[in-house]
């Protein structure tokens, strides 16, 4: 099953953190991809896991899918980080590709921010988060 990937789960799976490994283990198997990502999302990943080769392998074979790009989704982002002061440029634009594909949920470990996410809309964003 397809879903969008903020970058918690990468990180947590990347860096082995211990107390969202299970969870995040779990999830993948769930939903098994691939994954609709942004580039924020992986420039994140990236920089707070190194695991540069492994993001780009997973580019490469399908595993992640980039259907936009930034100024593909400009506006969307810009009403988000406008709209929701915690907000950030990756969750921004996990939000705009939640809109565009409105049935894929969003895994994410930001239970504080992401509960309070809204599309342009107004409708609730489909988020899979940890139980604690």
């Amino acid at each position: 099953m397809r879903a969008i990937l903020d970058s918690g789960p990468l990180i947590a799976l990347w860096n082995a953190e211990p107390e969202h490994l299970l969870w995040v283990e779990e999830v993948f198997k769930r939903f098994a991809g691939p994954y609709y990502v942004t580039e924020p999302v992986l420039t994140e990943v990236a920089h707070l896991t190194g695991r540069d080769k492994l993001i780009i392998e997973a580019l490469k074979s399908g595993k992640f899918l980039v259907p936009e790009g930034l100024l593909d989704q400009l506006e969307d982002i810009q009403s988000s980080l406008q709209k929701f002061s915690h907000c950030d440029l990756a969750d921004a634009s996990v939000i705009a590709l939640s809109a565009r594909y409105r049935r894929v949920s969003v895994l994410s470990l930001d239970r504080r921010h992401f509960i309070t996410y809204r599309r342009a809309d107004g409708s609730r964003v489909p988020v899979v988060l940890p139980d604690t």
